[in-house]
Parts: C-alpha cells; structure tokens; sequence
C-alpha cells in the first residue's frame, strides 16, 4: 500500500537528511513519498513564518520542496470533495483533539484547535486517496476509531511508525 507521510514526519525531509535518501529509493522503486495537500499547508506555513524572523535557511526550504514536488519526488494527494465530505464528518463527531499526556504546551489554544482540523483532512485525504498514514502523532488511532464507525464497509486506515533512519555515518573514532 502506498503510504502518505503527515507533518511530523515530513518536516524532517530536508537536502541534507536520511529521510531524503529514503524518499530517494522509495522514488527510484516507484513508490514516491507523499505529502497531503494539509501536510505541505502546514510545513509551508511553519517554514514561511521562520523565514518572517530572518532565517533564511527556511525560505530556501521551501523553494527545495517545491523543486522536489516538481520532479516528482514528492506526489502531493489532493484534498478534493470526497476527502472534504470525510473530514467534516470526522471533524462533527470529534471537533476537539483527545487530551493528550500532560506536557508543556507548545502552541496556544487556537493554533492547537487549527493542527487539529489539518490533521483531520489530512487522515481524510489519505484515507480517499487509499494510502496508509506515516504518523508518530498518538492521536491518529482516535480518528482511525471514528472513520471505523463512518466507512464500516471500507478498509481500514493503517497507520504506520515513521522510518527507523540510519544516522550519517562517522569515521571510526580514535
């Protein structure tokens, strides 16, 4: 099954990464990496408002992910009618996202409440488009439970752990 890659894990493809050299073979075995239409939304945003505080590593980012998009490295699964329909019903039965183990709060209440609904469209788009989920995100079995209960009928969304990546290898140490 072709697997699609949600945000916590695609913001780890960089020109430099073990993720690269992943999404590299998979491509040459003709499995391209994909990004949802919200995974990219959420990675061009992030990478957007860092280059806003002068870090221009990040606007180059972007521009690579672009360049990457384009030579087909990445294929990036629309969130068309059928992904939108499926993510409004899931966002119906669960607007909120689960509580999650008590740790320090990254984001506020809203940007919160926003990752959540991507993360819905994103399960969504993944699920329409018949791939599996590459997830590290604990909650992604609240929202496999709930399109259980809407699409009784349809195969299950599998999800997936992320890729074990090997480190770069150091010389032998002296």
């Amino acid at each position: 099954m072709p697997q699609a890659w949600d945000t916590t894990t695609a913001a780890r493809l960089r020109p430099d990464s073990q993720a690269l050299v992943y999404a590299t073979e998979r491509w040459r075995a003709g499995d391209p990496l994909a990004f949802t239409a919200s995974t990219f939304n959420e990675i061009s945003y992030g990478l957007r408002k860092a280059a806003g505080t002068g870090r221009t590593a990040a606007e180059l980012q972007v521009r690579w992910l672009r360049e990457q998009i384009a030579t087909g490295l990445i294929d990036i699964l629309a969130f068309d009618h059928r992904a939108a329909d499926i993510a409004g019903a899931l966002r119906a039965q669960i607007p909120t996202p689960p509580p999650a183990p008590r740790q320090r709060q990254r984001r506020s209440k809203a940007d919160s409440r926003v990752a959540w609904v991507l993360d819905l469209q994103t399960a969504a788009t993944v699920f329409a488009h018949g791939y599996d989920l590459v997830s590290a995100d604990a909650h992604h079995a609240t929202i496999v439970t709930e399109l259980c209960t809407l699409a009784p009928g349809a195969p299950p969304l599998q999800i997936h752990p992320p890729p074990q990546l090997r480190s770069p290898s150091r010389g032998p140490k002296s």
